[in-house]
C-alpha cells in the first residue's frame, strides 16, 4: 500500500496518469485532509478523476491522528495535509509515500521514509509497459512544464527511458 499526498496525486491526474498508475501499484491512501485540497477546486478535470477513484475505492481515505499532524507542522515546515500524509504512513503497512512536495521529501530523506514522486511514478509505468516510449517521454515533459521540477531531475528521468 502506499500513502499520497495533495501534489503526486494531482500531477498523474492532470497528465491521465493516475488510473493507470493505481492499475499497477499497491492500493493507495490518502489522509481526509489530502482529500479536501485536492477536491478543492471541485470543477477541475483532475478534481472529478480524483473524486471518482475515491468512490470506485481505488483511493481510500483515512484519518490521520490530529495531535501527531499538529506537532509535525509545529516541527518542519509542512502543510497540513503533507504533514498528514507523513503521519498516516505506517513503515509496517506502506512501502512508500506519493510525494512531489520540496519539504515532504527532506522529511522523508532525514527519516529514510520511502519516497515517490510522479516523474518516478512514469517510469514504473514505462517499466510495467503501461507506456510507450514516446508516451513516456511526453508525460515526463508534461510534467516537467507543470510541476516545478528542475531540469537536471527532468534530465535524469528522460534518460531512464533511454
Amino acid at each position: 500500500m502506499l500513502v499520497s499526498n495533495t501534489s503526486t496525486l494531482v500531477l498523474l491526474a492532470k497528465i491521465d496518469c493516475l488510473e493507470a498508475f493505481i492499475e499497477i501499484s499497491p492500493k493507495i491512501e490518502i489522509p481526509a485532509q489530502v482529500k479536501q485540497e485536492a477536491l478543492f477546486k471541485e470543477d477541475a478535470y483532475y478534481a472529478r478523476r480524483i473524486k471518482q477513484l475515491i468512490g470506485d475505492k481505488k483511493i481510500i481515505v483515512q484519518e490521520a491522528n490530529k495531535n501527531k499532524i499538529s506537532g509535525i507542522t509545529s516541527q518542519f515546515h509542512l502543510d497540513e495535509g503533507e504533514a498528514a500524509a507523513y503521519v498516516l504512513y505506517d513503515a509496517k503497512k506502506h512501502k512508500a509515500i506519493l510525494t512531489d512536495d520540496g519539504e515532504l521529501i527532506k522529511l522523508c530523506k532525514l527519516q529514510k521514509v520511502p519516497f515517490i514522486c510522479a516523474m518516478a511514478a512514469i517510469i514504473r509505468m514505462f517499466e510495467k509497459k503501461k507506456l510507450t516510449k514516446e508516451e513516456t517521454m511526453n508525460k515526463l515533459k508534461d510534467l516537467h512544464e507543470i510541476g516545478r521540477y528542475s531540469l537536471e531531475l527532468y534530465d535524469y528521468f528522460r534518460n531512464e527511458v533511454k
